[in-house]
C-alpha cells in the first residue's frame, strides 16, 4: 500500500490544522504483524507526544497488531475506514485464484483470513467508518454475498471493542477521496465520536 492512495485524506486533514504524516507498507511482501513493528520504528522517529491513526483496509489490522503488541505508542485516537477487521470474505474467496493466492498469502497471516487477528485491548476511543455501496473489486466473482462497500462486507468492519461506527453510502475505494469522510474523521479524533457530527463545521 502505497501512502499516495491517502494524498486526499492527508490534505483534508492539514486543513483541519493536523500535522498529517503518511506511511506505506508492503502488503505482498510482509504480514500485518511485520508492517505493524515497521510502523512502530517509524512511530518512535516522530518523537511526538500525541498521535491519532487513521486507516484504512487492511491498514486498521495492521493497527490492531501495532496496538497489541506495543505499549509505548503515543495517546490518540484511531479511525479505520473499511478495515474487515473480522476477516475478508473476499480474500478468502480470491485464495482460490493461483496466482491471487500468493500475492495475498503475506496479508491473510493473523490478518484477512480473519484468524489470531489481535484482541483488541486498548483503552482508546475508536471509530469505524464503513462503505454500504456494494459496488467494487468483488463484482469479479459476482460481488458480495451481502451489504457492503463492494470489498469488504459491513458485518466484517463491526467488532465489541468499536467506540462509534458510522456507514456512507460509499464504495471502498472512494472513503478514501470523500470530503465528508475527512469530515467525519477529524471529528472523531477531536471528540471520540460520530455522533452530533454537522457535516459543515466539523
Amino acid at each position: 500500500m502505497n501512502a499516495f492512495e491517502m494524498f486526499y485524506l492527508a490534505k483534508q486533514l492539514r486543513k483541519e490544522n493536523f500535522i498529517v504524516h503518511t506511511i506505506s507498507y508492503q502488503s505482498i511482501l510482509k504480514t500485518p504483524a511485520a508492517n505493524a513493528t515497521i510502523l512502530h520504528q517509524k512511530i518512535l522517529k516522530l518523537e511526538v507526544d500525541n498521535l491519532h491513526i487513521v486507516a484504512h483496509s487492511l491498514g486498521g489490522i495492521v493497527t490492531a497488531h501495532l496496538l497489541a503488541k506495543f505499549d509505548d505508542i503515543p495517546k490518540g485516537n484511531i479511525v479505520m475506514l473499511g478495515t474487515p477487521i473480522q476477516g475478508s470474505w473476499f480474500a478468502r474467496k480470491l485464495q482460490h485464484i493461483a496466482i491471487i493466492n500468493k500475492l495475498l498469502a503475506n496479508s491473510m497471516k493473523r490478518g484477512l483470513s480473519g484468524k489470531n487477528i489481535p484482541q483488541w485491548n486498548s483503552s482508546r476511543s475508536w471509530g469505524m467508518i464503513a462503505g454500504k455501496v456494494n459496488f467494487g473489486l468483488a463484482t469479479i466473482i459476482g460481488g458480495l454475498p451481502r451489504e457492503g462497500d463492494g470489498t469488504v462486507m459491513l458485518e466484517e468492519t463491526l467488532h465489541d471493542k468499536i467506540t462509534s461506527h458510522m456507514t456512507l453510502p460509499i464504495s471502498h475505494t472512494r472513503l478514501l477521496f470523500s470530503k465528508e469522510v475527512a469530515e467525519l474523521t477529524a471529528y472523531f479524533l477531536r471528540k471520540n465520536s460520530f455522533n452530533h457530527c454537522e457535516k459543515s463545521q466539523p
